[in-house]
């Protein structure tokens, strides 16, 4: 096997291990410990323990690699040629209160460039992975299918998931949401980036838009759209890697209307 190839494998192994560990979490999350990071800003054992199997998991495989995750951001140091980037449980509100719309998120990084990706969905056992130049897939117990994103050419009956961090309060947001409605569009917010960009690969969204998203809840996702012939804004932002910046992900007939309302 290719470098990539290898990785490939291993990613898509880690994902789905590391949502099942998770999943057994989130079924007895009654005993599960909160800790707060900031104002609703959570953290769980879950989450710690995840992070770590995926290191772990990560670093046997490819001990050369960097490791940028949110739970251990404090830890990182410099940008590495080859690095991955990691939401152990991106959508930690939805699994604290039961709400079955959380995933895993892995993405890797290699020059700069988004080359695998990898979001998975442990309630619906649905892993959405990506390699750049191979497409965007869906994964079941039943089979596999290639994603591709839908095909709108207006807002009009559109539907946008508009993410945004109840840690940072911005009322562009509310702006964003009275333009769309203006223009004829829907807006929804389901509480987990990465797994809304992957339903926008998977056609179920028409895009996904938010001011300021980290790169572990983005960089799988966005592959993802990528791969399955959507327009994806350029991310991460000038601040670089560590930095939340700008993402708009969508069908690529309505990216135009889209960047208007954002930079209005």
């Amino acid at each position: 096997m290719t470098t990539i190839d290898e990785r490939y494998r291993v990613l898509c192994r880690v994902a789905r291990d590391a949502g099942e560990r998770a999943l057994r979490f989130w079924k007895d999350r009654g005993a599960l410990t909160i800790e707060y990071k900031g104002p609703q800003d959570f953290v769980t054992r879950a989450d710690k323990e995840v992070e770590d199997f995926i290191r772990r998991e990560l670093a046997i495989a490819f001990p050369d690699d960097g490791f940028l995750g949110e739970e251990t951001i404090s830890t990182f140091v410099e940008e590495s040629d080859r690095l991955w980037i990691v939401d152990p449980i991106d959508g930690t509100h939805n699994f604290l209160r039961g709400i079955t719309y959380w995933n895993v998120s892995i993405a890797y990084v290699e020059d700069g460039v988004r080359t695998l990706g990898a979001v998975y969905d442990p309630p619906h056992a649905e892993l959405f992975h990506a390699r750049r130049g191979g497409g965007a897939w869906r994964s079941t117990p039943t089979g596999e299918m290639r994603l591709q994103v839908t095909q709108p050419s207006t807002l009009q009956g559109s539907m946008v998931a508009i993410g945004h961090s109840d840690r940072y309060p911005d009322l562009r947001y509310v702006a964003l949401r009275r333009a769309l409605m203006e223009s004829g569009g829907q807006f929804r917010n389901f509480g987990a980036g990465a797994l809304q960009l992957a339903h926008v690969a998977d056609g179920r969204l028409d895009a996904y838009i938010e001011l300021q998203i980290s790169a572990w809840d983005a960089m799988a996702g966005l592959l993802l759209v990528e791969e399955a012939g959507g327009y994806v804004g350029p991310f991460p932002g000038p601040q670089g890697i560590t930095a939340p910046a700008t993402a708009i992900a969508c069908a690529p007939g309505i990216a135009a209307a889209l960047k208007q309302l954002v930079e209005k």
